[in-house]
């Protein structure tokens, strides 16, 4: 009886070996399949390409995905958008080591400063300044004084990095977002991922809806979308705030108007 026969190292395929089929295999789907009529190629492809290669779910991105096998340009595209997602993840890290560098850097000339054994100084007494009464409270106000604060802009941040972006049910992992009432420039941040682009708001509840659009830009290492939105009549109460980038389904997180 015959033994299996063992396979020799030399049967192997070398690292070298592997990553030169990878690379032949990319030129054959990025060249072998020309379509400049873009027959077969999704409605809003663009989008859905640069959705697949960040790693969003959509209802057509297994179809999507088998679709890059036969069509040259949308594979292609999809290789673009996948190299701008490994920047925008390059620059993160390189981000998140910066402030890291800079805190340890700050800490380590503290204590170079204090010297060894010595205490550091006790810090100054806090002095809590009283908040401006809010907006909102204004029951013992003059009719006409309420009037004119409500008319008054006010700057609002309404933060949504560490919520997600889970689609479809209320997101109220983190307890409610908070607005007050009055005229607002809302500064919204998107969840961490989330793209530039147009958007659209959507405040509803209590028998009331609000609608805004804007543009989110990315700032700082964060996307913000900044719009204007008046909350003067809505009550004091809670409400769902809804976002989508054009084109999309809605996110819908929990809202308090106070």
């Amino acid at each position: 009886m015959h033994s299996a026969r063992k396979p020799l190292e030399d049967d192997s395929v070398s690292l070298r070996e592997e990553r030169e089929m990878r690379e032949k295999l990319r030129d054959i789907f990025a060249t072998e399949f020309p379509n400049p009529e873009r027959r077969g190629c999704p409605e809003n492809a663009r989008a859905k390409l640069k959705a697949l290669a960040w790693r969003r779910k959509f209802p057509e991105a297994q179809e999507l995905i088998s679709h890059l096998g036969s069509c040259s340009p949308c594979y292609r595209e999809h290789g673009e958008y996948l190299r701008q997602r490994r920047s925008r993840q390059r620059l993160y890290e390189l981000a998140a080591v910066a402030v890291l560098t800079v805190g340890v850097t700050l800490w380590i000339s503290w204590r170079l400063l204090i010297g060894p054994g010595s205490t550091p100084p006790d810090p100054p007494a806090i002095v809590r300044i009283p908040p401006a009464e809010p907006v909102f409270r204004t029951q013992t106000l003059d009719p006409q004084i309420r009037k004119e604060k409500l008319s008054e802009v006010q700057l609002a941040v309404l933060d949504l990095r560490k919520r997600g972006i889970t689609r479809g049910s209320s997101n109220n992992s983190r307890g409610h977002l908070t607005l007050p009432r009055g005229r607002l420039k809302l500064s919204i941040y998107l969840p961490i991922g989330s793209e530039e682009g147009a958007y659209e708001v959507r405040i509803s509840g209590r028998g009331q809806s609000q609608r805004a659009t804007g543009h989110a830009s990315f700032k700082n290492y964060v996307t913000v979308l900044t719009i204007g939105v008046d909350t003067t009549t809505f009550e004091t109460g809670r409400y769902v705030l809804a976002i989508r980038q054009a084109g999309w389904g809605w996110y819908r997180y929990l809202l308090q108007v106070k």
